[in-house]
């Protein structure tokens, strides 16, 4: 059977806790994980574990109760990872497709003894292909020197609003070695940063710009999970939420780190519009310093999302769902 490196599912969201009108971006970000790991399973024919979820914008919200398809494909390999290019499509009124985000994943495979082992290489073998490769590599820069911006982040909460969620880990949603999917992680970022960015500003809110999530490592089932989510900066209608996530044994007092995420949340006005909010000031040393950082994450995640991918074209909203159908041997 031929190695496919392409691949479309098709999702409908009916009910929700989420009190959103649509479809919220932790749900989305899961369909994406589920498509694009079923892509690189496919490419590498073993187990593979989320590594990396990049930066998605919104430019369309993700309406409930329609069907909706996201398509993945592979882009680029490195020597055992795999990186894939998804997006998510609703039908438009005039019969086409129209694209909700993109976003490119990584993921890295794992032999029988669940350490990381090499994987097939994927050839471009066509210009637009090579492009996609090239553009695959650029974006790596990128994510190197935000992981380090937010690494340096102190871990206080300072001044800022903030909470912590906890819970021991049970889902089903896991991977074949039982590890649970770095999809379940997103939807914990996400909802932290939907409290947190509430909390802050007193009305629902809705994400924006999601993603841009480092795994450090994975979480195991009964693993006790800490969420801490601070809002480190603020826009005339914007909230940027830092959320860490970490787990480990109910007894052990320092988790190990499994991952950081800085969500984008506004507040729809019910028009199709985002309130306007009240500014954070920082107040100590530490929130200038938070703050600084978050603009420098911000600026860095810009530079990704401002370039078109090489796949879009011109008429960047509308897609051909055909372009995604073919599989490479």
């Amino acid at each position: 059977m031929a190695r496919r490196s392409s691949i479309e599912l098709t999702f409908r969201e009916v009910t929700t806790v989420s009190r959103e009108t649509p479809v919220p971006a932790g749900v989305v970000v899961d369909w994406i994980d589920k498509t694009a790991y079923a892509c690189a399973a496919s490419w590498t024919r073993v187990s593979c574990v989320t590594s990396y979820v990049g930066n998605m914008h919104f430019t369309v919200p993700v309406p409930r109760d329609t069907p909706v398809t996201v398509q993945a494909r592979v882009v680029h390999t490195g020597r055992t990872s795999v990186h894939v290019q998804t997006r998510v499509l609703i039908p438009s009124d005039d019969g086409g497709w129209q694209t909700c985000t993109e976003c490119f994943m990584i993921y890295v495979a794992l032999g029988k003894d669940g350490e990381p082992t090499e994987v097939p290489g994927f050839e471009p073998d066509t210009e637009l292909q090579r492009r996609r490769d090239v553009d695959a590599v650029r974006r790596m820069v990128f994510r190197r020197r935000v992981e380090e911006e937010i690494q340096s982040l102190p871990t206080g909460f300072a001044t800022m609003e903030a909470l912590t969620m906890r819970f021991p880990a049970e889902t089903e949603e896991r991977y074949p070695d039982g590890k649970i999917r770095g999809g379940a992680v997103m939807k914990w970022i996400d909802l932290a940063a939907e409290i947190c960015a509430e909390r802050y500003c007193g009305f629902d809110v809705a994400s924006v710009l999601t993603g841009g999530v480092r795994f450090y490592r994975p979480v195991t089932i009964g693993d006790l999970v800490e969420v801490d989510a601070r809002l480190v900066l603020t826009g005339s209608k914007s909230m940027h939420v830092l959320v860490r996530v970490r787990s480990g044994n109910r007894w052990e007092r320092n988790p190990e780190v499994v991952a950081y995420g800085m969500p984008v949340m506004v507040a729809p006005d019910g028009s199709g519009a985002a309130r306007r909010i009240t500014r954070w000031e920082p107040i100590s040393d530490e929130d200038h310093m938070v703050a600084e950082k978050a603009r420098r994450i911000r600026d860095l995640r810009n530079a990704t999302l401002l370039t078109p991918s090489p796949h879009t074209g011109p008429n960047e909203g509308v897609v051909q769902t055909s372009d995604l159908s073919t599989s490479q041997g």
